[in-house]
């Protein structure tokens, strides 16, 4: 079911200070997106000139199951990272794979709260992006007691209702690439908005952040399939 983070992704690179780390899937490594114009190049250009370092271990084909299957590695690269006076956030970006797999919802719900926990264990702050409006990973989150990173609402929007747990909706090809389920690069620019918000207001920075408004005509194309 996928790729292995806990194996794949860099030998982390933390030190003192402040650190970012997405640990995420295909849409976490802005799989066909042009370099520099994915959603994690805006949130380092915000936090850059803060002194927050960003990361990115996310690796293409990982799903919550998978990675929850190597939690004694994830836990030693963790544990490497947290170090005397580092904050880290690690931002959890999968589950989408699951769903893709037909992994059932209460075992999707299960592997993100064991990442939670193993991230809590390791003295850092876990973040959960929804990554599907389903209520999977709010309801961990208010379980566990740690943010929600929330699906953007433009996002949001452009799925096809009603939206059932544990699956992947249609989406408007307006915010997806051609293969119907990656963020396009129209999209890059709410996830990132998102994530930024809740990083400022985690570290206390105040940014001001503004998305720019496209025309409601990407709401209106006929939906993707999936079917």
């Amino acid at each position: 079911q996928g790729s292995s983070i806990a194996h794949q992704c860099p030998l982390p690179l933390c030190g003192m200070g402040r650190h970012v780390v997405l640990l995420g899937d295909s849409i976490g490594t802005m799989q066909g997106i042009s370099r520099g114009r994915g959603f994690l190049d805006k949130v380092q250009q915000e936090l850059g000139p803060h002194d927050i370092k960003v990361e990115n271990w996310s690796v293409g084909g990982a799903s919550a199951a998978a990675v929850a299957g190597q939690l004694p590695s994830l836990r030693k690269k963790l544990a490497s990272c947290v170090v005397a006076g580092t904050e880290l956030v690690v931002v959890i970006e999968l589950g989408g794979n699951d769903r893709m797999f037909g992994v059932p919802p209460a075992q999707i719900e299960k592997a993100l709260e064991m990442l939670v926990a193993a991230v809590l264990e390791a003295r850092a702050t876990p973040m959960l992006m929804e990554v599907i409006p389903d209520g999977i990973e709010r309801d961990v989150a208010e379980r566990c007691k740690v943010r929600l990173v929330p699906t953007p609402p433009r996002l949001k929007a452009a799925m096809k209702e009603p939206i059932r747990r544990g699956t992947i909706p249609d989406i408007a090809p307006g915010y997806v690439q051609s293969d119907c389920i990656h963020p396009n690069t129209q999209a890059q620019k709410h996830i990132a908005k998102t994530l930024i918000v809740a990083l400022s207001e985690h570290f206390e920075l105040g940014l001001d952040v503004h998305s720019e408004e496209e025309s409601p005509n990407c709401l209106r194309n006929m939906p993707c399939s999936l079917q």
